[in-house]
């Protein structure tokens, strides 16, 4: 595979998704434990939802660690393939195919989570 770098190219982007869901995760937390502070009864099911969606922030997070982690390994076997001319175009086009899935479901329990945040956001906002 002579596109050693494309799988080096994708990295960046990856780490701009890991930093926002850094991001997001660290906010989230931050509002669950201001919630537990107040700790008053009629947050309990808002603060048990939130922590449904802290799992699926993590989840993501694991993932695109997961989809950095094989792009640059793709990119490190590609690389090496091109310079000491194996020929392992395949494993490498089926590595790339795999992370950029991973990163995909990831993507996908993002939009999850940023759904079922505004729903839960509107409750809350109700809910006072």
């Amino acid at each position: 595979m002579n596109n050693w770098y494309v799988p080096i190219t994708l990295l960046p982007s990856v780490g701009f998704f890991i930093v926002a869901t850094t991001s997001v995760s660290n906010a989230l937390s931050a509002e669950i434990a201001r919630l537990i502070e107040l700790a008053r009864e009629r947050d309990r099911p808002i603060i048990e939802r939130k922590m449904k969606q802290m799992r699926i922030v993590n989840n993501a997070l694991v993932l695109l660690y997961a989809g950095a982690s094989m792009l640059a390994l793709t990119g490190l076997i590609a690389g090496l393939e091109f310079n000491l001319m194996l020929h392992l175009e395949k494993y490498v086009a089926i590595l790339i195919c795999v992370a950029i899935g991973i990163v995909i479901i990831a993507l996908g329990l993002l939009m999850i989570y940023a759904w079922r945040a505004v729903r839960i956001k509107e409750e809350q906002f109700r809910g006072r």
